[in-house]
């Protein structure tokens, strides 16, 4: 099997298994992948295949109904600075006044404890965030104002400010068109994410073209079908089956 180059690992599962709720019905059952430090990871599967409670689980929202899940060596928990989920659909209110540089400066709220109001370095690094994503012209541009794929990225910008190092994205292309699929594209495959972990869902087989590793999600099973060649980010080879 063609593994990525990758001394160390983001996330790992092993007989993993998950339910959307407590008492809800399995979804997902004995569960066993990793991913690598480093590498971008897409998961592909139909809506209802477990995708998104898979994230979930990694993100700590939910706890496995049994098995073992880390990441970045220890159990998922909500709260903590290095893990990011972007989810498909924001919990942010419509029409809510806040700015991408706004949005971007929430993601330091988690190092200030209970430091009242926001640091110069807090303000220079979430501009810096928001100018890595793209969007520096929009930085004073309220949410609402913006497009699908600009939101997008502005919640990139505060995964960013937070210093995430491993990032969930629940179909982060749905809803956009293919100006911003590119735009989007440049981000998570771009240097702004340098030794950034990326895991992605999505149902559309197309849209992981770009990753080092590919997951399918099918009948409660997770099973690896692509992997990188080792030697060339991106760039990816077919597993015998």
């Amino acid at each position: 099997m063609t593994t990525c180059a990758c001394a160390e690992v983001a996330i790992s599962a092993e007989g993993l298994t998950l339910s959307p709720a407590p008492g809800a019905p399995i979804i997902l059952s004995d569960v066993n992948f990793e991913v690598p430090l480093g590498c971008r990871a897409a998961l592909v599967g139909p809506n209802g295949a477990g995708k998104s409670t898979l994230l979930k689980a990694i993100s700590g929202m939910i706890k496995p109904s049994s098995g073992r899940l880390m990441t970045n060596g220890h159990s998922p928990r909500l709260g903590r600075s290095d893990v990011a989920l972007l989810a498909q659909r924001t919990s942010l209110t419509p029409g809510f006044p806040c700015t991408v540089e706004r949005l971007a400066l929430m993601g330091r709220l988690s190092r200030r404890l209970w430091a009242p109001g926001y640091s110069q370095e807090d303000v220079a690094q979430a501009r810096a965030a928001v100018d890595a994503v793209g969007l520096n012209s929009l930085r004073h541009r309220l949410l609402h104002e913006l497009s699908g794929g600009q939101l997008q990225r502005a919640l990139l910008a505060r995964a960013l400010c937070q210093g995430a190092t491993l990032l969930l994205l629940d179909e982060p292309y749905a809803g956009i068109d293919q100006a911003s699929r590119q735009a989007l594209n440049e981000i998570l495959f771009g240097p702004a994410l340098n030794g950034v972990t990326l895991l992605l869902s999505t149902h559309d087989s197309m849209d992981s073209s770009l990753c080092d590793r590919i997951f399918t999600a099918d009948a409660g099973k997770i099973s690896l079908r692509v992997a990188c060649d080792g030697q060339h980010p991106h760039r990816h080879v077919a597993l015998d089956s």
